[in-house]
């Protein structure tokens, strides 16, 4: 080999050299400079994490709902643990158990619940290779104390912040809880914790202490604070009376009829804005691992079902707003079962009522009627009407969990399932949605958003979050008419409202209608089971309250008007005493 192949090979062999350390310093100064200089600072700093404040959840007069109190996390310093971790587990399980105040509940086992724990003690306690470990968060004052007096070296406690429930597990849905994300960090879960999480979370703060090579703070370094910023506050519009009265009510109720669940709920319905909700079985939000995971999910507004005959006035309202029909306006095809493409239409109790007026059909909850109402109204502006009353999308309410319910107005209707559109049947709601809806019955025809809360605090700065109101869907002449039929069906219902059966009430103008659904599983309806419902509003001429009672699967009665409707007036009755309203 000749001497320039010889210094050609010798100088690619460099000019390699050069490109493969130039790719390398590259490689660690650009495309990994932001790792490695986290290495290096994770190297030379100890940094601690300043929680921040959660914000507090107050009711429409300022009374705290939700608040913060101070607890203890547990933690081991596993350099200075000398014990025997399965002796101290033993020690610690009695004391961290009586701490939990697990509930009664079906799934909670307390024998299940001590033995994994002491083992998790256990092997938290016994586990290699780490300098520290936390044992236990949200201990209350007392345990600490308990457990500081074990005097077992290692053991030490860390000052923390934990969820305080003054009301206890009142309108636990609605608030949701606080639990911890993926990396242990406090993070609010369904309700306004989980919707409004970042707001009430705050930002927590970070504190740098700069480090010697034995992990010990070095005197004359570095240090770095960032304050943590707490969170902001909720003003709700939630009435604790009327939220207590609401779920007294319900929860008796769903006593007398064995109802397993129902749900009530308590708007303004010229605002939109939620005065009480509430569901059973519900949970204790301190306590919320110790209930089943169904219980967490609202099924005001994550639950939805065939409304049934609730539907009937909205149906009925979009008809007379149309013009198509009036009160007094008979019906010619209602003597008997009615005949449509691909079914037969009957009447829930197979009673017919020739030349019945629309009015009328309401007050007898009849079917055949309603398919009349559907067809003077036409396809088009029934499926109008539902959709822009919100059916088949979501109310916008500012609850984490909100489902859309199920209604496409664009898909293929058949005439059947139109006839059955029109007393409930075919659609599926949530309640929240049927809140809405009757909003506009109730306010002059103005459709709104359902809200809870109504400001946003950070320290003396308030932002107010407005009512959204609008389009108005209805005109004001429609909504008193439909008002005024019904009322006549609150009074003259065969149905039995038991309105006369609570003292006083029958002097009140009460505008209600009640509902009776079956509940589709797998694409047909199971027997004998139902949803009852009642939805309404009074005083009738000047609403000041708006009311859904709903119960799932009574066992007692089948029938919304004998189930939800002693609830429904039961309510009433104290919230007209409660407002103050003279008949």
């Amino acid at each position: 080999m000749s001497f320039s192949v010889r210094l050609r090979a010798l100088s690619l062999l460099f000019i390699l050299g050069f490109a493969i350390i130039a790719l390398r310093l590259f490689f660690w100064q650009i495309r990994s400079a932001d790792s490695l200089a986290a290495i290096a600072d994770a190297q030379h700093f100890s940094t601690l994490v300043i929680p921040a404040k959660r914000g507090e959840i107050l009711s429409a007069d300022n009374n705290v709902l939700v608040a913060n109190q101070p607890a203890f996390m547990l933690y081991a310093d596993l350099r200075l643990f000398k014990n025997n971790p399965a002796e101290t587990a033993e020690k610690l399980t009695p004391l961290l158990m009586a701490d939990m105040n697990i509930p009664a509940t079906d799934s909670a086992e307390p024998q299940k619940v001590a033995s994994d724990l002491k083992e998790n003690l256990t092997r938290l306690l016994g586990q290699e290779g780490s300098f520290w470990t936390v044992l236990r968060h949200n201990l209350s004052r007392k345990t600490k104390e308990e457990i500081a007096n074990l005097k077992v070296g290692g053991l030490g406690f860390e000052e923390e912040q934990t969820r305080f429930y003054p009301e206890a597990s009142m309108a636990a849905q609605l608030f949701g809880f606080v639990g911890s994300d993926e990396n242990g960090t406090p993070k609010g879960y369904f309700g306004l914790e989980g919707y409004y999480d970042r707001e009430l979370a705050g930002r927590p703060g970070l504190k740098k202490l700069e480090r010697d090579a034995f992990n010990r703070p070095i005197a004359i370094g570095s240090e770095f604070n960032e304050p943590s910023e707490d969170g902001r506050s909720l003003l709700t519009s939630v009435d604790r009376n009327v939220q207590q009265i609401v779920e007294e009510k319900l929860q008796a109720g769903m006593k007398d009829w064995d109802a397993p669940e129902g749900t009530a709920i308590v708007a303004d319905p010229y605002s939109g804005k939620i005065i009480a909700m509430a569901s059973f079985p519900a949970y204790d939000p301190a306590n919320y691992a110790f209930y089943p995971e169904n219980n967490y999910d609202n099924p005001a507004v994550a639950e939805a079902f065939e409304p049934g005959s609730i539907i009937k006035p909205l149906i009925m309202a979009a008809a007379i707003n149309e013009g198509k029909v009036k009160p007094e306006t008979v019906c010619d095809r209602c003597a008997g079962p009615r005949q449509i493409e691909g079914g037969i239409i009957r009447t829930f109790n197979n009673k017919y009522h020739p030349n019945t007026t629309m009015t009328e059909t309401l007050e007898n909850s009849d079917n055949t009627g309603m398919v009349f109402v559907g067809e003077k109204l036409g396809k088009e502006k029934l499926l109008h009407y539902l959709d822009i009353y919100g059916f088949g999308g979501k109310t916008g309410i500012d609850l984490q969990g909100e489902e859309a319910g199920t209604f496409d107005p664009g898909k293929d209707w058949y005439p059947l399932d139109l006839a059955t559109l029109t007393f409930g049947q075919g659609i599926a709601v949530t309640a929240v949605q049927m809140i809405r809806g009757y909003c506009a019955l109730a306010n002059g025809g103005m459709l709104v958003t359902p809200q809870v809360v109504t400001s946003v605090r950070d320290g003396d700065r308030a932002v107010e979050i407005k009512p959204k109101i609008g389009p108005r869907v209805l005109s004001e002449a429609t909504t008193k008419t439909i008002a005024e039929m019904m009322v006549s069906v609150t009074e003259k219902s065969p149905l039995h409202f038991p309105r006369d059966r609570i003292a006083g009430l029958s002097r009140f103008k009460i505008a209600a209608k009640s509902g009776t659904a079956q509940i589709a599983i797998a694409g047909h309806y199971a027997q004998g089971k139902t949803i009852g419902s009642v939805i309404g509003f009074a005083p009738a001429d000047n609403p000041k309250f708006l009311l859904l009672v709903k119960l799932n699967e009574p066992a007692v009665r089948p029938w919304g008007s004998d189930t939800a409707g002693p609830i429904f007036f039961a309510i009433a009755h104290d919230l007209l005493l409660y407002y103050g309203i003279s008949p």
